[in-house]
Formats: C-alpha cells, sequence, structure tokens
C-alpha cells in the first residue's frame, strides 16, 4: 500500500512570510505579485518566482532576479577524518588573496558577474591552512563564507512559532518578551482545544490571540484590550484565513459594563451616499458592539490568558467573575515581580486552587555525530507563568 502523499505548503500571492538569509538575519515580507523584494547585499528577486514555490527550500538569487532551488551542503557530511587543528594558526596571512583583490570579488559578486561558489572557491584556494583543517572545520569555514558572499534564502511560513522566534530575536519589546517555549507552556497550561472559549487579555501586540486562534477551529477568542481599536499587529502576519479571523471578539475595558440600547437612529430624508454609508456603519458597530457585550456576560469561558502591562491583581478582578469553573488562569509577565502579588491573592482567595509561579528555561543544543554540544549562548530569561485552576462560583 503506497504511504499517503501530503502536498507540500507553498507561497501564495499576498501572503506574509519569513525570508532567512544566509547571514542568519530575517526579515517579513509580503508576496505582491508583480513586484520585486529586496534583500540588501544578498540580492533582489522578482515575488512572481516565489509564488508557488514550497516553504524551507533554500532558493539562490540569480542575475535578473529569477530563483533556483540550492542543495545546501551541511555539518552532518562532514567526514570524521585524523586531520586535527592543533598546528593551525588561522591569521591573515594564511590568505594569499590580497584585500584588493577580495574587494574586486566582492564587487562582482554584487553585480552578478561571478557567483558567491565561485568566490569561496578562490577564498579557499588560495587559503595556505585550508587543506590541513578537519573536514567539520572546513564545512565551518564554509558556512561562514556562505553567510557573508551566498546570495539566497529560505522563505519560512509565518506559523506562531516562526512569529514568535522572529519578533523574540528582532524586537523581543513588541511581544513583551515571551520566548517560544514560554508561550507553548502558556497554550499547555490553558487547556486550549478546538471547541475552547478563551477570554483573553494580550498587551503583546497580538501574539498571544494568534496563538489563540491557531489552535481554535470551533470555539471562540474574546480579547478585552485598551482603546477604541485592538492593537493586534502580530494578527495580520500570521495569514490566517477569514472564517477563523470571524471567531475573534473583542471589547474595550472603557465598555466592560457598558449598558446597551437599541439602536434607534434613523436615515434623513434624501439621504446621501455618505449619510447612508455612515448609518449603515454605525448600525454595523452597533450590533457588533452588542455581539461583544452578550457574549462577554455569557461567561463560562473555559481559559482565561493575560499578558498586560497593568496590574495583572487588578485585571484578574475584573475578569475572574466570567471565568467558568474548574478552568485555567494563565497569566505571563517578562518579570517577576508583577507576579508576586497576584500570587499572594490567588493564594489566599477561596475562588482558586494550585497556584503556581514558575519560570521558563531553556538551553538550545547543537545535536550532530560526535559534536553534541549546548550552544554558548542563551537568552536570560523566557519569562515568568503564574496559573490557578479557578472553581465554580456558588
Amino acid at each position: 500500500m503506497d504511504a499517503m502523499k501530503v502536498d507540500p505548503v507553498v507561497v501564495r500571492a499576498g501572503d506574509h512570510i519569513v525570508i532567512r538569509m544566509p547571514s542568519t538575519n530575517s526579515k517579513i515580507v509580503c508576496v505582491k505579485p508583480n513586484t520585486t523584494i529586496g534583500l540588501g547585499k544578498f540580492g533582489s528577486f522578482q515575488a512572481n518566482a516565489l509564488i508557488g514555490q514550497p516553504f524551507g527550500h533554500t532558493f539562490e538569487i540569480l542575475k535578473g532576479g529569477e530563483i533556483r532551488p540550492l542543495e545546501q551542503k551541511g555539518f552532518d557530511d562532514a567526514e570524521l577524518t585524523s586531520a586535527n587543528n592543533q598546528n593551525i594558526n588561522d591569521d591573515p596571512q594564511s590568505q594569499k588573496l590580497t584585500f584588493a583583490e577580495i574587494e574586486e570579488l566582492k564587487a562582482k559578486g554584487l553585480a552578478g558577474d561571478v557567483t558567491a561558489q565561485e568566490i569561496i572557491g578562490s577564498l579557499t584556494e588560495n587559503n595556505q591552512t585550508f587543506a590541513q583543517k578537519t573536514e567539520y572545520s572546513k564545512s565551518k569555514y564554509i558556512q561562514r563564507k556562505q553567510r557573508k558572499f551566498m546570495k539566497s534564502f529560505v522563505p519560512l511560513e509565518t506559523t506562531v512559532y516562526n512569529l514568535n522566534d522572529f519578533f523574540f530575536e528582532v524586537n523581543p519589546g513588541k511581544i513583551r518578551g515571551i520566548r517560544v517555549d514560554t508561550l507553548s507552556q502558556v497554550m499547555s497550561l490553558a487547556n486550549v482545544y478546538s471547541q475552547a472559549r478563551v477570554l483573553v487579555v494580550d498587551d503583546g501586540q497580538g501574539l498571544l490571540v494568534s496563538a489563540l486562534l491557531s489552535r481554535i477551529q470551533d470555539g471562540l477568542v474574546f480579547g478585552v484590550h485598551e482603546g477604541d481599536v485592538p492593537n493586534y499587529d502580530i494578527l495580520r502576519y500570521a495569514n490566517l484565513p477569514l472564517d477563523m479571523r470571524d471567531r475573534l471578539l473583542t471589547l474595550p475595558w472603557t465598555k466592560l459594563h457598558h449598558q446597551m440600547h437599541p439602536f434607534t437612529e434613523v436615515l434623513p430624508d434624501n439621504p446621501s451616499e455618505n449619510d447612508r454609508n455612515g448609518f449603515e456603519r454605525r448600525q454595523r458597530g452597533h450590533a457588533k458592539l452588542a455581539k461583544s457585550i452578550d457574549t462577554l456576560n455569557g461567561g463560562e469561558f473555559d481559559a482565561l490568558v493575560i499578558s498586560t502591562n497593568y496590574s495583572p491583581v487588578s485585571v484578574i478582578n475584573k475578569l475572574e467573575p466570567y471565568l467558568g469553573g474548574s478552568r485555567m488562569l494563565v497569566v505571563y509577565d517578562p518579570c517577576k515581580e508583577p507576579l508576586l502579588e497576584a500570587y499572594t491573592m490567588l493564594r489566599q482567595s477561596p475562588a482558586f486552587i494550585n497556584v503556581q509561579l514558575t519560570e521558563s528555561w531553556l538551553r538550545e543544543y547543537q545535536v550532530l555525530p560526535n559534536r553534541t554540544h549546548p550552544l554558548m549562548s542563551t537568552s536570560g530569561s523566557g519569562g515568568f507563568i503564574l496559573s490557578a485552576i479557578h472553581l465554580a462560583s456558588s
């Protein structure tokens, strides 16, 4: 019996994608048809050439903006030999090419007259100590040069993992410093499932909301936010289907206890197009607000997930009545101190049990044959999580 074939996920027109460059830096771009995507010194290419291509493959940028798949040789291909680096003094004198000759090669590479492979080949051929290195050291040397000269990229899907990883490296303040392992613990502790109804306060520009929507198929995400319009900027990068976005309802803090009245506005006689458009817009806004308030007042949410710039105690006290019994409260904060007060309050409250305050810790490892070791650098903290089980009210 033939194994089931799974169609690869491909780049679609209009999607946002993460592009990882040879330097390991990344950027988010929108793949708009008939446009050019620029990657700085790594070149530029036509967006049309990327549409329909699978994610996760390495593509080389050719002269004229065309791209082609590129096979990358990694560390796993390095062979173990008896060579060693003990007597190698890898100083600038080992390179026979002069500075001017190297700069000339760089200029030709930017112009597309020579390929990155030709530049790297010239550097290795003229390096007096290259032949003496171990195969693994040669592989590392070549990859260092590829990060400088390769005109290539890897398109990555804007999954929650990739978005979290991207913003944690580029702008951690935007997502309140939450690391991907911490986010996974938040989702697990909140027990988010397909039909879950989750109440969320997300001051991290929509990363939590995006993560919740990605797991919910038939449920609901209800966001309480500051201001008249929610600042869920990251949500637009997630490429979520419209029917999934329809499962998101929002309500400003100022409307939390708002009393709704019937929509009584009427159109004037002989209304203009602007009058009619304004009337319909206000009518839709009234209906949307009424739906949000009715949903919130219905309560019995399956989880309350909080990442807020304000006092967690005040937020918990305001939203705790809407949380169902035997349901999870999960609060994230990049610092421990704001959660200590909430921890003490929850421990003393008869409405919560199993109160826990934990810190996330992550250490990445390089896993290769005979060369497995922890990476030399890591983030100091991924944040803190306060969790508790909410009891049913009497």
